[in-house]
């Protein structure tokens, strides 16, 4: 089913984390290592596994907190977040999916600030060519790394200079770490985009293994192997 909302709703709708149902867990081997594993779970009693494990590209320093610990997730510095983050919607290059999510046709009008300084910092929106941001991302890129993809909503108040612009997408032929997105094959990412369901508020636990015995009382049935 396609659906389409406001710019608005989904810069502002929040998923308190009692009502999640689907969780995305992303385990680096280590805090500045450029790839990972991917695992989707969905909550019964408990969480158990959906799908196959899935290798996934991160950013080329690896990951960066998004609070209280250091390194600290920062614009420029090619760190994947890391933490637990709303899925809020998709995007893609075709006119219409048949996606639940909520989805973004990434057009050539479509971008997502990047500009520390700009009133949409980290937030997607139609470009004004007479006065465009300062910095910004083309969502419809030539490369075609977009051309599917998922919202992972890191830095969500667009806290000056903390990232932006931070997306599950494609990887590359040749897969290369990324700027500080998620990235995984098309097959993957496909079945991920299908699976995802607003109603369940899915969301995404990525962190180094290290951390990940942190987060199994919070989330009880979670692997972190």
């Amino acid at each position: 089913m396609f659906k389409k909302i406001s710019l608005f709703f989904i810069f502002t709708m929040t998923s308190p984390i009692w009502a999640s149902q689907q969780l995305i867990v992303v385990l680096s081997c280590e805090l500045n290592s450029t790839s990972g594993v991917l695992q989707r779970y969905e909550k019964e009693d408990y969480w158990n596994k959906v799908g196959e494990v899935v290798l996934v590209t991160l950013g080329r320093s690896g990951l960066g907190y998004s609070s209280l610990r250091q390194p600290q997730k920062n614009e420029g510095d090619g760190r994947s977040p890391a933490g637990v983050f709303d899925i809020g919607s998709t995007f893609g290059y075709a006119p219409e999916t048949n996606t639940s999510m909520p989805y973004f046709h990434a057009d050539e009008t479509l971008i997502c600030v990047d500009d520390v300084n700009d009133l949409f910092y980290n937030k997607m929106t139609l470009i004004n060519p007479s006065h465009p941001p300062k910095s910004f991302e083309t969502m419809r890129r030539r490369d075609d790394l977009y051309r599917h993809g998922a919202v992972i909503e890191y830095n969500r108040s667009g806290e000056k200079g903390r990232g932006s612009c931070i997306f599950f997408h494609l990887n590359r032929p040749t897969p290369s770490p990324t700027s500080g997105c998620t990235a995984m094959d098309e097959k993957p990412l496909l079945e991920l985009l299908q699976w995802l369901d607003p109603n369940k508020n899915p969301r995404l636990l990525q962190i180094p293994a290290s951390d990940c015995k942190e987060y199994q009382k919070e989330f009880e049935g979670i692997e972190c192997k």
